[in-house]
């Protein structure tokens, strides 16, 4: 590597800012960065090199570039004020508070050195000096000018990519054309810019085979965590700006490390919470954009990167089990351990070139010496792209506009940055290509198998080698060896259980995490760490929230199983804390409340931190033995919660898991969900009135070229990669954790994974999926609320929400969602704490999947399947589309105090007898149904507003339903109402008298 290459990205990245406006207000501690940055430009004064300009105008294809060019020409105008952005999907208007005279002084290209002061010495390289103007320098004009500047608009006459965005991929594209190792950065000695992709998955499901919600939690932060360290290890090599996704910009790992490996970039890096550091969001697909001789090389560290990092975790894991004397006799090199470790990950990666190798990457629209010149560049870049002839990139109105710029500015060019979202499709389709290519199988275990996943061989230490005559033998290894050896739980298993290697792995994860984040102060942040993962119990939160009358009991029944049982608060050895100290893992309640653990109320779980100790030290307990111990006291411990809460009506009976996806994100990428270019375009633009007859052309031309269908462009692609940060770095933690009492577990992009209760899952999913939409708060309290301008959320009340330490949760400035028209999907699993965590995964994917297969008259996707699993094996289905979960949800709080579950139980039964026989008979058949109940007491007022409401809800779901799913649909979702309204009423068995 060589200085030219950081010096091209610096270029690239300040080749649309004005230096010294921006000197002007970064305040004082960003002198010594500036200082370096002049001596970069007195060693090459010019910022505008040709590679800089190249990396400019791909940047932002060739349409918004044309458009720049004739705004100028015609005097564009535009009369909106103040300033406004426009939604990247949905074009909706925002305006912002910044002046247009900051804006066009922020936009003005780079000064020479003729307005810095004389040169300082300083000893910030290159690199760093990216590294800060790339992170901390937006962050440094937004404290002096608002939040609202990171917002601002690359192009005021396109205004939906912002400027910072746009001078990131600016940055990244001069860096590929330049090249690594190169010294020229002249224009006939550049390197072709290369996307690549590389994506990684275990040989073994991580998140799906899963006893407890600590391997859940730690099955997708792993995941996470290594897709983090490739793009730390990358962005190092070639800089943060060649991550086309997932963006690094404001991710809290990389802020994290980005402020241990240089101090003085922590007045403008924030240290992320706690919370944010245990989220995960990274996934495990990612795009670089590279110059062509380092793709190889990228491919092969990023490779390398990930089997360094896993065999990191697993060596820290294995020494925090030795420490806890647990190995006895297990090797590291073990086949049992490393063995397996080892062959945990396959990876893919697929590369295509930005245009054509060995083609000019920009061309005039018409050639000098003669107009033809430029056809076979254009059919060749269409077939790359599979444009047919049918449907070529440049349509006729849009090539007629581009003449007519042309005929006036003759530096108008055409670029391959028009042809990205089909280059970026085809790198899609490639990836998917190279990944059905895999041919790995697991191999046959010799050894007994993981008892949750059934797959590898568990951890055990290598077989005894016996001599026999004539040559060696290994003896062979029973069940009754590894149950012998599996009895020593060491605080971490519970002497049952045999896992293989990956999955004990997980299971000590969280021992070591404070070496993994904080390696120079480990022992500082044990205490800390706290917010791991929620217990499958600690949905009784939900109940709390929603009764807070009831807290009182709830005390009152865990101190009592607390002074009964002494191991439940005192702990023999010190390996973790007893469970009624646990955290519950909902933030929520660990910043805020001091209670005692959930899992108090719940035997089947307490009883997992119950470990039987042997009378005699030198004789352990047998399985069997342990097995008899732990079943008695099981007895006792449910008889005591009995006391309080009656079988079947325990607050932690259910836990709730979901998960949902955006739907359609590969067409908003390809364009092919995107509005006409005058959807994005200022309301107030007009022309100005012209007499040249060519200036009217391109008038004329430009009318014709708004009613076009808009491309995703490089800048637009890049802001969008940036832009999804705010909704799933923001809007979701606070909605999930701080609005709701749930826990979220991965959040990247438009893919949400979390756990919630059994009294607030239906209101936080309608306000996901309304905040992912950018539609009006649904929320109640209008002191805790966000408006909705513009498709984008802030926060509608002045004072931003804080946790205990009074780091505000959010942004000031507007957050991004996905606009109106976007949609997702959803799947939730409501789950009896019997069933396995494992089966209740499984069906949540299927629920989520089933959600987006989901038909009627309007399409697929853009709806919600629910799944109740009931300990018995029995399960409820229940889908529909999401504008219809909303009715269902006012059918289900529908005067709460006099609705009894057993009215639903019985319209449900009602229907699978006698159901109406057409649509229009669901009015008739509802009056009918309500007429017969005495539940609504001679209120008939009542009685009028509950029946039409349910008529309406059974008419909409109808319509919505295919005919062969109707009936069936109709009764499982009055099932579901009456689950719902049974199981949250909790009754108080020894307050039943009071």
């Amino acid at each position: 590597m060589s200085d030219t290459f950081w010096q091209a990205k610096i270029r690239g990245l300040l080749y649309q800012l004005n230096l010294n406006a921006l000197k002007e207000h970064t305040g004082n501690g960003a002198e010594p960065f500036f200082e370096a940055l002049e001596a970069i430009i007195r060693q090459s004064p010019e910022l505008s090199s040709p590679t800089a300009s190249d990396a400019h105008l791909i940047s932002e294809a060739s349409d918004r570039a044309v458009l720049n060019a004739a705004a100028k020409i015609t005097q564009l105008t535009t009369k909106s004020q103040p300033l406004t952005v426009t939604h990247l999907l949905s074009g909706k208007e925002l305006p912002l508070s910044l002046g247009n005279s900051l804006y066009d002084s922020l936009k003005q290209k780079g000064k020479t050195d003729e307005e810095f002061p004389p040169a300082a010495r300083t000893e910030i390289d290159t690199k760093q000096l990216f590294w800060w103007l790339w992170r901390c320098l937006p962050q440094a004009f937004s404290q002096t000018q608002g939040e609202e500047s990171l917002l601002m608009p690359a192009a005021t006459i396109l205004p939906d990519a912002s400027l910072w965005s746009h001078a990131s991929l600016t940055a990244a594209m001069a860096g590929a054309l330049t090249g690594y190792e190169r010294q020229s950065t002249s224009r006939e000695s550049q390197s072709h810019p290369y996307l690549a992709t590389f994506s990684f998955s275990p040989v073994q499901e991580l998140i799906k085979a899963s006893r407890k919600m600590r391997d859940f939690w730690a099955g997708s932060w792993v995941l996470h965590y290594l897709s983090a360290k490739i793009c730390w290890k990358l962005a190092n090599i070639y800089g943060p700006d060649s991550l086309i996704y997932p963006s690094l910009y404001q991710q809290p790992l990389i802020d994290h490390w980005l402020r241990q490996k240089w101090s003085e970039f922590q007045p403008w890096v924030n240290q992320p919470r706690d919370c944010a550091l245990l989220t995960a969001g990274f996934p495990n697909v990612i795009v670089v954009l590279l110059p062509a001789e380092q793709v190889d090389d990228a491919m092969r560290i990023a490779r390398q990167t990930l089997r360094k990092e896993w065999s990191k975790i697993g060596k820290l894991v294995f020494q925090e089990l030795e420490d806890r004397r647990w190995t006895r006799g297990l090797k590291p090199e073990s086949r049992t351990w490393n063995g397996w470790l080892k062959h945990q990950w396959q990876t893919y990666w697929s590369a295509l070139p930005i245009g054509l190798q060995g083609q000019p990457l920009i061309q005039p629209p018409v050639s000098m010496a003669q107009e033809a010149s430029l056809q076979p560049w254009l059919e060749q870049l269409n077939r790359v792209c599979h444009l047919e002839d049918n449907y070529q990139l440049f349509q006729p109105e849009e090539n007629q506009f581009i003449q007519a710029v042309y005929q006036k500015d003759p530096s108008v060019s055409v670029n391959v940055g028009s042809w990205w979202p089909y280059l970026f499709d085809q790198l899609r389709f490639a990836a998917s290509t190279v990944k059905s290519c895999r041919v790995w199988r697991i191999p046959t275990a010799f050894l007994p198998r993981s008892t949750i996943s059934g797959l590898g061989s568990v951890v055990y230490p290598e077989p005894h080698q016996e001599p026999t005559q004539g040559e060696n033998n290994y003896k062979p290894v029973t069940e009754g060896d590894t149950d012998r050896y599996w009895q020593r739980d060491a605080g971490l298993f519970d002497g049952i259980e045999e896992l293989n290697a990956s999955e004990t792995l997980k299971r000590g994860l969280h021992r070591v995490l404070p070496q993994m984040l904080f390696p120079q102060q480990p022992k500082r942040w044990e205490e800390r760490l706290t917010e791991f993962y929620p217990d499958l119990s600690s949905g009784v939160i939900g109940w709390l929230r929603t009764h807070p009358e009831h807290l009182g009991y709830f005390v009152e029944a865990c101190q009592d199983v607390q002074q009964t049982f002494n191991w439940t608060h005192h702990s023999d050895e010190n390996w973790d804390e007893p469970p009624a100290n646990l955290p519950w893992g909902i933030p929520f309640v660990d910043e805020n409340e001091n209670w005692p653990n959930s899992r108090l109320l719940n035997a089947g779980w307490l009883i997992d931190d119950f470990h039987p100790k042997s009378e005699n030290p030198q004789q352990p307990l047998t399985r069997e033995d342990q097995k008899r111990a732990k079943h008695q006291e099981l007895i006792k411990v449910s008889n005591k919660i009995n006391e309080y809460f009656t079988p079947g009506n325990n607050p932690t009976d259910w836990y709730v898991l979901a998960a949902g996806d955006g739907d359609g994100m590969g067409e908003w990428l390809n364009g092919e969900k995107l509005l006409k270019y005058q959807d994005y375009m200022p309301k107030g633009s007009s022309n100005s009135p012209a007499s040249d007859p060519d200036i009217q052309a391109i008038n004329n031309a430009f009318k014709q070229l708004q009613q076009l269908k808009k491309r995703m462009g490089p800048s637009t692609h890049n802001a969008l990669s940036r832009a999804l940060l705010d909704f799933s770095n923001q809007l979701v933690p606070y909605l999930t954790e701080r609005r709701y009492a749930g826990r979220l577990i991965y959040s990247g992009g438009d893919d949400v994974l979390a756990y919630t209760n059994l009294w607030e899952w239906d209101s936080w999913l309608w306000d996901i999926r309304e905040c992912f939409r950018g539609a009006d708060d649904p929320y109640p309290d209008t002191t805790q609320r966000f408006k909705n301008q513009g498709d984008y959320w802030q926060w509608d009340n002045g004072q931003i929400p804080t946790d205990t330490k009074d780091k505000p949760l959010l942004a000031k400035r507007p957050l991004f969602t996905m606009g109106h028209q976007a949609t997702l999907s959803f799947g939730i699993v409501i789950a009896h704490h019997s069933v396995p965590l494992a089966i209740a995964l499984e069906n949540l994917w299927q629920a989520e999947a089933s959600a987006k297969q989901h038909k009627c008259d309007k399409g697929k996707k853009d709806a919600v399947q629910v799944r109740v699993l009931f300990g018995n094996g029995n399960v409820l289905q229940a889908t529909s589309k999401f504008a219809l979960f909303n009715q269902w949800r006012a059918l289900l709080n529908h005067e709460a105090s006099a609705i009894d579950s057993a009215l639903f139980e019985q319209a449900a039964q009602l229907w699978r007898q006698h159901p109406a026989p057409i649509p229009k008979a669901i009015e008739a058949w509802t009056i009918a149904f309500c007429s017969r109940r005495d539940i609504f007491q001679g209120n008939q007022s009542a009685q009028e507003n509950f029946q039409q409401q349910l008529a309406d809800y059974l008419g909409n779901l109808t319509s919505t339903t295919l005919p062969c799913q109707q009936d069936s649909e109709i009764q499982n979702w009055l099932k579901l109402t009456a689950f719902l309204l049974r199981n949250r009423q909790i009754t108080l068995k020894k307050w039943q008298g009071q």
